[in-house]
């Protein structure tokens, strides 16, 4: 594997890493300069850009104001990456998988699983 290749392969991961960080700060303006402005978020619904994603961000930690995450593993493949994280909240842990898509070296697409 070539230095490049390697050198994209840890960056991606740091930033999946930092995603999750920030996710755990509860704070939208932490998590918005990590993704494209056409970001979208797909889990049981569908939100799209800054704004609607800004919205649900905020809903989730309403909702769930003690949610914290914790990466498990990471895999990388180019621009896309797949992460294992550990949720909980409530007492209750549950483990999720999340498809990223980069571009730049933003998050341009998350699946979560």
């Amino acid at each position: 594997m070539s230095q490049s290749v390697m050198m994209d392969r840890v960056r991606v991961e740091e930033a999946v890493t930092r995603f999750f960080h920030m996710c755990n700060s509860h704070c939208p303006g932490n998590v918005a300069p990590l993704l494209t402005a056409d970001v979208e978020l797909i889990d049981r619904s569908e939100v799209r850009g800054h704004e609607d994603v800004h919205t649900y961000l905020v809903w989730l930690w309403q909702r769930y104001p003690d949610l914290t995450f914790r990466v498990e593993h990471v895999l990388v493949d180019g621009h896309l990456a797949a992460a294992e994280v550990t949720a909980e909240s409530q007492g209750e842990r549950r483990s999720r998988c999340v498809v990223f898509q980069f571009r730049d070296g933003l998050i341009r697409r998350m699946r979560w699983y």
